[in-house]
């Protein structure tokens, strides 16, 4: 029965960092920028989307070691800012989509188990259930997470799309392509270890108001 636990999550963790990625390109082919659509990269076949570092290597050792968080990520969708109708404020929206997708996500998860159960202490053998309250919290932790402005992260690329902090990061490694290219992944992770308190904190936070909008005791 563990084992089939650890596999309604993963499939509820895998269907939505898809979806997060599959929002991004589907807001950029709306203003103009068609890259990720003729990349295949709208499909919902898991094989495109698969990140065998941030889908499937990360996801694992925070399972094995009990943190409590699943986190991840897939290959990022393509896009081409300079396609953009409407430009920085066209990629602004295209930055926020992934993070509303999975807000949207957690509230249907949320409205699902308002109307099947009133706790969130499930039967163990429930898989139904269980599933929609993994799809809850693995939606809320990939909301935060990217909501966070650390490079790589769409909360970095939408603060980046004004000007006065476009203009700033150019001045420091963290706006030099190269440098990010090379050891973008590193300085995000270094970043996130830092502040893993405050996001911790975050997650509960929203996690627990929501449970608490739904009354999900």
């Amino acid at each position: 029965m563990e084992l089939l636990l650890i596999l309604v999550s993963i499939i509820a963790f895998i269907g939505s960092v898809i979806l997060h990625e599959i929002a991004h390109g589907v807001v950029a082919n709306w203003f103009g920028d068609d890259t990720a659509k003729l990349a295949g990269r709208l499909s919902l076949n898991p094989i495109v989307h698969i990140d065998p570092v941030g889908s499937v290597l990360v996801p694992a050792l925070l399972m094995i070691s009990g943190s409590g968080i699943l986190f991840g990520w897939a290959k990022p969708v393509p896009v081409n800012s300079f396609r953009l109708r409407g430009g920085a404020s066209s990629y602004r929206w295209v930055s926020l989509a992934g993070i509303a997708t999975n807000l949207v996500l957690a509230l249907l998860a949320a409205v699902v188990l308002k109307f099947t159960t009133q706790a969130l202490d499930f039967p163990g053998n429930n898989l139904g259930v269980y599933f929609f309250v993994s799809l809850l919290q693995v939606n809320i932790v990939l909301a935060v997470f990217n909501a966070f402005p650390l490079p790589g992260f769409d909360g970095f690329n939408f603060f980046t799309t004004f000007r006065p902090i476009s203009q700033l990061l150019s001045a420091t490694p963290l706006g030099n392509p190269v440098f990010m290219a090379q050891y973008g992944l590193i300085v995000s992770l270094g970043l996130l270890f830092l502040v893993m308190p405050v996001i911790s904190n975050l997650i509960n936070g929203v996690l627990g108001f929501i449970v608490r909008i739904f009354g999900l005791y």
